[in-house]
């Protein structure tokens, strides 16, 4: 079965509030600018989207991540 868009950018955007404080997230929002995030709450990131949907993320992934979006399209071509 097949996991959308919508459900990657939501899981996404579930984790990113949780290490925010409830910051508004979207799709255009950017993870380091944006949310400030630093390397280990990047790395704890990728690996609770590994957990939720059961893939393996290679670090070299984030090397053309920025933005939320971007990170939900990283996670959807992985599962394709």
């Amino acid at each position: 079965m097949a996991v959308s868009a919508q459900r990657i950018l939501e899981t996404l955007q579930d984790r990113l509030n949780a290490l925010t404080g409830g910051r508004t997230v979207s799709g255009d929002t950017d993870l380091v600018g944006d949310l400030g995030l630093d390397s280990l709450q990047v790395m704890e990131l990728l690996m609770e989207m590994e957990d939720a949907f059961d893939i393996s993320i290679p670090v070299n992934v984030m090397a053309d991540v920025r933005t939320v979006g971007e990170l939900a399209g990283a996670v959807q071509a992985l599962l394709a």
